[in-house]
């Protein structure tokens, strides 16, 4: 055979090469996108050092779990290379069947605002894309982050008794405030109320995204705070920006 055969073969043989490089690359690596569940799920991956994130639940809905999936969003996990999800969200089981049927990876995180578990999932997903050392600066940096905040608002509350909408309990204890009490998803009955009012707190700390506390913080005549657990309103995109919305929206009801 003449050159051009043997020029062939040999790009050929480095074409296979470049090829099997590229495999043994981690995900992050290849440039292909990590689709994150929904925007809580995205400041996750955030955390883990992930830069080309596809979010299926859009930032502006006040309750991301209940978004109905397309086939545009389906489309979309079919070029990915991970899907993070949580579990709770209707669309859930969808996005595991697609990843299976394409032969993408999958990984479940447990959502909480509290730092520790923030740190320690959003870990497995840098395990999974090959960037552990974006994550462990990260995770410094937002350990030296959340301690401040918490003594700020612990500078500010002396008197720390709340009631505290169920899903926002961790992240109230973990701020070190004193949860006399929970309520939700939902209002509250009547005689939790009642019983509530002799405990005396100072706030009622509901949920933006599933809220039920207006009724009961006027009832004790005490603010009523909405707080957050998946970015979006006002802006907001990462973890830190939840902690310091949520700081801010509690500082800004005291004395009031």
């Amino acid at each position: 055979m003449g050159i051009g055969s043997s020029h062939s073969k040999r790009s050929l043989v480095w074409m296979f090469l470049a090829l099997l490089c590229l495999s043994a690359l981690p995900l992050a690596a290849q440039d292909k996108p990590v689709i994150a569940s929904t925007s809580w799920v995205q400041a996750y991956a955030i955390a883990a050092g992930a830069k080309n994130i596809v979010t299926i639940a859009p930032f502006e809905l006040q309750h991301p779990p209940e978004y109905e999936i397309k086939p545009s969003d389906l489309l979309a996990v079919q070029h990915a290379s991970l899907i993070v999800y949580s579990g709770y969200e209707k669309f859930a089981k969808k996005l595991a069947e697609t990843a299976q049927n394409s032969n993408l990876r999958i990984l479940a995180v447990y959502t909480d605002n509290v730092p520790s578990t923030i740190i320690a999932e959003s870990k497995k997903i840098a395990e999974a894309l090959g960037t552990t050392q974006a994550q462990e600066q990260w995770a410094k940096s937002f350990t030296a982050f959340s301690d401040a905040m918490r003594e700020r608002v612990a500078a500010a509350l002396p008197d720390k008794r709340v009631v505290v909408q169920a899903y926002m309990k961790t992240f109230a204890l973990w701020l070190g405030l004193d949860v006399v009490g929970t309520f939700g998803p939902g209002e509250p009955s009547p005689a939790v109320v009642l019983d509530l009012i002799k405990k005396k707190p100072v706030m009622v700390l509901d949920n933006y995204h599933n809220p039920g506390g207006k009724a009961l913080a006027e009832s004790l005549g005490v603010p009523h705070v909405l707080l957050i657990n998946f970015p979006g309103k006002d802006g907001t995109r990462t973890i830190e920006d939840v902690f310091l919305y949520n700081e801010k929206a509690i500082l800004s009801q005291i004395g009031k």
